[in-house]
């Protein structure tokens, strides 16, 4: 396959399972795996993620298949990238690289269900020269999005698989923004102004800079936990809230879990300017049930490793003062 029939072709004849029980009209009664996979890589390849032929099963690939996932499937039907990201090897053109001695067994698995079994196994993936040298190209990449989306999604689906497109476009073009307001002073609070972008956009952005940052960690309780699937424990926290601040600077930002999410926004947790991990005295200290919180106090949470992602000292200031709850604010400053 060399040209750019060959792969209209090739990409119009994915592999898929094909049950009109067990997948929805929105996806003509297909699995969508393989086509969302292949949307996300040439995304990825638009906005100089990927620049060369070695495809790795990182975040940012993961969350743009999830995006188109969550856009067409819903959340009630768990998508699984490891899945197409395996099983395209049956298609022609993506070639899997084993990991460092496991040539052998990858020649004899016929399934690999989690994301540490792919990465114990498979270092990345190689287009065919012929394909990823196409897909460098802007008018040849459209091409081959229009096949994907007009071959295996009906009419009503494909304005939401451009959406996500869109949306993929403008969170990396905002993250890369943010980046370059590191450049300048923190602020504590922008003004109020009509935003270019989405707000979906922005607070992918936002989210994508700030995981990163953490290296998908949460900064008060230390936990790195990855689903089977890939899916991150932690979400981006505005030190001070978007409400207030409108202010997506990353150094307004904290990664962290679920729980220390809720109780970071509801004032039961604090971080002083050294960093330090701050629990309010309204958490019952006679409760068992609240030890887990109770044994942060003091602790110095877990930063980025580049100085200046550091959280802003005049933003943990202020959620001490606006936030956190305390009698008297100025004793934990």
């Amino acid at each position: 396959m060399n040209t750019i029939d060959d792969y209209k072709r090739a990409f119009s004849k994915l592999r898929q399972d094909s049950s009109a029980a067990r997948w929805p009209i929105s996806t003509n009664h297909r699995a969508p795996y393989k086509p969302f996979l292949l949307l996300s890589v040439l995304d990825l390849i638009a906005q100089g993620i990927i620049t060369n032929n070695f495809v790795t099963l990182d975040a940012d690939l993961m969350d743009t298949f999830d995006l188109y996932w969550i856009k067409v499937m819903g959340h009630d039907h768990k998508g699984n990238i490891v899945m197409p990201f395996y099983h395209l090897k049956s298609d022609g053109f993506w070639h899997l690289v084993p990991q460092s001695g496991m040539e052998q067994v990858l020649t004899t698995i016929k399934q690999v269900p989690s994301l540490r079994q792919l990465n114990q196994l498979v270092a990345g993936v190689q287009l065919n020269e012929a394909l990823f040298t196409l897909l460098l190209q802007a008018n040849s990449r459209d091409t081959l999005r229009q096949v994907l989306i007009e071959h295996y999604f009906p009419p009503e689906t494909r304005t939401k698989l451009v959406e996500v497109g869109r949306i993929t476009a403008e969170s990396f073009e905002y993250s890369r923004e943010l980046l370059d307001r590191l450049r300048g002073t923190f602020r504590l609070q922008e003004a109020p102004t009509e935003y270019y972008y989405h707000t979906e956009s922005r607070s992918t952005g936002f989210r994508r800079v700030v995981v990163k940052a953490y290296d998908h960690t949460c900064a008060i309780c230390g936990i790195r936990i990855r689903t089977p699937e890939g899916r991150t424990a932690v979400a981006a926290a505005h030190i001070v809230p978007w409400s207030f601040s409108h202010n997506d600077d990353p150094r307004n930002g904290l990664a962290l879990c679920g729980l220390h999410h809720w109780t970071f926004d509801q004032g039961m947790l604090g971080i002083s300017p050294e960093y330090q991990i701050q629990v309010s005295p309204i958490v019952d200290r006679e409760d068992s049930a609240t030890e887990m919180l109770r044994i942060l106090h003091n602790q110095t949470i877990t930063l980025p490793k580049v100085s200046y992602l550091l959280p802003a000292k005049t933003a943990l200031k202020w959620h001490i003062n606006n936030i956190f709850r305390v009698k008297n604010a100025s004793d934990w400053i």
